[in-house]
């Protein structure tokens, strides 16, 4: 099994994607450069091809400052490749996230302070910059999209900064009051819930509060009554919401390494009219430690990407989730054996769930497609995996 040392949830360092024969492009300063060239043997390059109408979803990733795209089933070819005639731009530093927004558009943090979006192109899964790129902001921490695609959410040192997002062209426009305080805390990362009404944070694996804020039309964010959420049951390191706007979802991602404390469990939160958050006791157990954590679009499934004391990723379990009353109960094919996986995202169907994981039976990390099963939740692989790469990549459909 593959081991990893975790050092903070979003605080991610890019490596070489350790790919047969791929680099990546040499490309100018400037975003969308015309020095950028689909040749050689550049991560997407040299081989040429458009995504066409066959493809069934699009994987951004951010690696060695880059973003390079990975398409699901390529002119219904059945496989997962990425994209050789993509430019992807070239980026001056790091960026701890990316961000599909609306199934249209893709949004990247960088480390410097600077914002970029850009429009999806769903014939050739080419980028383009939004107008006003790039945008100056303070993006030290993580970044979120509302589920409707309104707004994006950007932590910093000095809050929260959010930006309505113009559903023609990508263009953002941040909201009068940004950046808005989170009384000092940094959120590491960053959840809506699945109705858009609230915004919650949380400090990584060191952080031991919640804080919530709810929004309106504007965007303009307010704190929650009682945020933030301290003590016994709110030290959470990750949030994730679920669709009918009930429930949030947390871990708190202790898994025992270097001698740390173990938490198996999922906790689960009632968010109230006004999003005041009550937890829901005892937590559900899971059978290993989790560290990452996904939920089904369509809200009926909850699954753990979970790691032991000694740093190592094991096998994934699945829950069903019923909205009405907030219990996990285990699938009965969980764990799924095999299916060691480190992080996964979904796409905004529901029916594809990309993780990063584990090749069976070799000490090979890719990126896989399971095809989730939208009545049962259990997971299958019906494409081949590719690549080896970061935790930090974002999903979109093609429509």
């Amino acid at each position: 099994m593959t081991m990893r040392v975790r050092a903070g949830f979003m605080l991610i360092v890019a490596v070489a994607m350790g790919l047969t024969g791929c680099g990546h492009y040499t490309c100018g300063a400037t975003f969308g450069s015309s020095t950028c060239t689909p040749t050689g043997s550049g991560l997407s390059g040299g081989g040429g091809g458009n995504v066409g109408n066959g493809v069934t979803a699009l994987v951004y990733i951010f690696t060695a400052d880059q973003l390079a795209v990975e398409a699901l089933n390529l002119n219904n070819s059945g496989t997962f490749l990425p994209l050789a005639s993509l430019q992807t731009p070239a980026f001056p530093t790091s960026s701890s996230g990316v961000v599909a927004v609306d199934e249209k558009f893709i949004y990247v943090p960088l480390a410097n302070n600077t914002l970029y979006g850009f429009s999806i192109d769903v014939t050739t899964g080419g980028l383009t910059p939004v107008t006003g790129n790039p945008h100056t902001v303070d993006s030290s921490g993580s970044i979120a999209s509302d589920p409707t695609g309104r707004f994006l959410f950007v932590a910093g040192f000095a809050g929260i900064s959010v930006f309505t997002v113009n559903s023609t062209d990508g263009s953002l426009a941040l909201v009068t009051g940004s950046p808005f305080s989170t009384g000092g805390v940094i959120p590491t990362q960053m959840a809506t819930d699945g109705q858009g009404k609230f915004l919650y944070g949380v400090q990584g694996s060191s952080g031991t509060e919640i804080i919530a804020f709810s929004y309106d039309a504007t965007g303009v964010l307010t704190t929650v009554p009682g945020s933030p959420f301290q003590g016994t049951g709110f030290n959470m390191a990750e949030v994730a919401g679920e669709s009918s706007g009930k429930y949030l979802l947390g871990i708190t991602q202790q898994s025992g390494l270097n001698g740390g404390s173990v938490d198996n469990n999922v906790y689960v939160f009632t968010i109230s009219p006004t999003g005041v958050l009550t937890e829901l006791t005892p937590p559900f157990a899971t059978t290993a430690s989790p560290i990452n954590i996904a939920v089904s679009p369509n809200g009926r499934f909850v699954y753990t990407f979970n790691q032991n004391s000694l740093g190592a990723i094991g096998p994934m379990e699945g829950f069903q989730f019923d909205n009405s009353t907030g219990a996990l109960t285990a699938l009965t094919t969980s764990p799924f054996t095999g299916l060691n996986a480190e992080i996964g995202h979904f796409d905004q169907s529901g029916l594809y769930l990309f993780a990063v994981a584990d090749e069976p039976n070799l000490n090979v990390r890719g990126m896989f497609p399971y095809t989730a099963d939208p009545s049962t939740g259990a997971l299958t692989s019906t494409f081949p995996f590719f690549g080896a790469p970061t935790l930090v990549y974002a999903v979109t459909d093609v429509q």
